[in-house]
């Protein structure tokens, strides 16, 4: 895992953008998945780069062995103690908190990694979206699920310990790590986390797709469901089943949250905000922030907790 160049120049707030992290396997580097313990993870560059906030391009998947800890997840302090799952997802915004004695098996591996696999899937794999394997973000495993999961990663771990770089063992690992993440996903049942593989649930996942592209660009429905290629009373529906929530929401939802990440990690005026995330005038995003976020873009930068941890 290495991250822009100049490791050395990185500071917890920078007038810059967030620290982008690339995929980048020093062991296999042709290999998009990768399997390691904190420790090693933590040990590969100068602690400062941990220290400070990351917007990573891959998934990352710890799951705590033994020690208790934080770590956090964009606006979220998450607690972690053994058993405990963390999935990190690319473009989320993560942050190490140092010194503490935690351990975990991770995963690190990129989207398209999964891809073959996924497809050859059909239509079953909109019942594992890489990006929902854990859809709040962390869960605190119970025994009967934690069993599993420990028994799948063991595998995936072996297996990439002895990988020969061929096209059979990548294809291995690349079904060993979606068996994981449908382990995981059948743990999700208690919590109540319905997958849904109908046509709204399709419609959803692109509608989010989407967003991911558009969110500062546009926040009218009717263009995103024109990008689609379906109507806004179906968009409108298709969100409210999957999520509970209209689509305009969705979308105010995604800027509040870029807004949150870029006034908490970087230096970056409200002004330059408010243009990176396509308001014509910065008092139009003041007024928005405030009505979404409850507090006025500098008062949340003030407030945000995590800046204690840096």
């Amino acid at each position: 895992m290495d991250g822009q160049k100049g490791t050395d120049a990185v500071q917890a707030l920078s007038d810059g953008p967030i620290l982008g992290v690339d995929y980048a396997n020093p062991t296999f580097p042709k290999l998009g998945i990768e399997s390691l313990h904190l420790s090693e993870l933590l040990g590969r560059v100068p602690p400062r780069h941990f220290a400070s906030p990351q917007r990573p391009g891959f998934h990352l998947l710890m799951l705590f062995t033994s020690g208790t800890g934080e770590h956090f997840l964009d606006f979220r302090r998450v607690r972690c103690k053994a058993g405990t799952l963390v999935h990190a997802r690319p473009g989320q915004v993560q942050q190490f908190v140092l010194g503490q004695t935690m351990q975990a098996d991770i995963l690190l591996f990129t989207s398209e990694f999964l891809l073959p696999v996924i497809a050859a899937a059909g239509e079953a794999a909109s019942a594992i979206l890489a990006d929902d394997i854990v859809p709040e973000d962390a869960i605190d495993l119970p025994p009967e699920a934690l069993a599993g999961i420990v028994s799948v990663m063991a595998v995936i771990k072996q297996r990439y310990n002895s990988a020969d770089l061929s096209e059979l063992s990548a294809k291995i690992l690349q079904h060993l790590l979606y068996a994981l993440l449908l382990t995981i996903r059948a743990s999700d049942a208690g919590r109540k986390v319905a997958l849904k593989i109908s046509t709204h649930g399709k419609l959803f996942d692109e509608f989010r797709r989407t967003v991911e592209i558009k969110f500062t660009n546009t926040r009218n429905v009717e263009q995103y469901a024109e990008a689609i290629g379906c109507s806004t009373k179906s968009l409108r529906r298709a969100c409210t089943l999957a999520s509970g929530f209209s689509p305009k929401a969705l979308i105010e939802q995604r800027l509040v949250l870029e807004a949150k990440r870029l006034l908490a990690h970087t230096g970056l005026t409200v002004e330059e905000i408010a243009s990176r995330l396509g308001f014509t005038e910065p008092t139009n995003f003041v007024k928005f922030f405030k009505r979404h976020g409850g507090v006025r873009p500098l008062e949340f930068r003030i407030k945000f907790p995590g800046r204690a941890s840096r």
